[in-house]
């Protein structure tokens, strides 16, 4: 069954300073198909935020992975950033201002 690596983003807290800390963090799933991976990377993603207090933007990307087995629900991204944007904004600057569409 093939492998795929999903995508989210989550606001990670508030530094004293005021600016936003945000996440992105991918996890790898097996699943039939990009539906089913989205289902269940859309799940694990709930889990976490409420796990963490996290809040999780909307929005989710999948791709499709080659090679060797992997480990279901395992994390294989993570990375901090920080801003004084919102949520929506910070995702929309870092994610669609700049996407290629051939």
């Amino acid at each position: 069954m093939p492998w795929y690596a999903v995508r989210n983003v989550y606001l990670f807290g508030k530094k004293n300073d005021g600016k936003n800390i945000f996440e992105e963090r991918i996890v790898c799933f097996e699943a039939p198909n990009f539906e089913t991976a989205h289902l269940k990377g859309a799940q694990e993603s709930a889990e976490y935020a409420e796990c963490c207090g996290f809040v999780s933007h909307s929005e989710q990307f999948c791709f499709l992975q080659d090679g060797e087995d992997l480990i279901d629900g395992y994390e294989v991204w993570s990375e901090l950033y920080e801003s004084n944007k919102n949520l929506a904004t910070f995702y929309a600057d870092r994610y669609s201002s700049y996407e290629y569409i051939p």
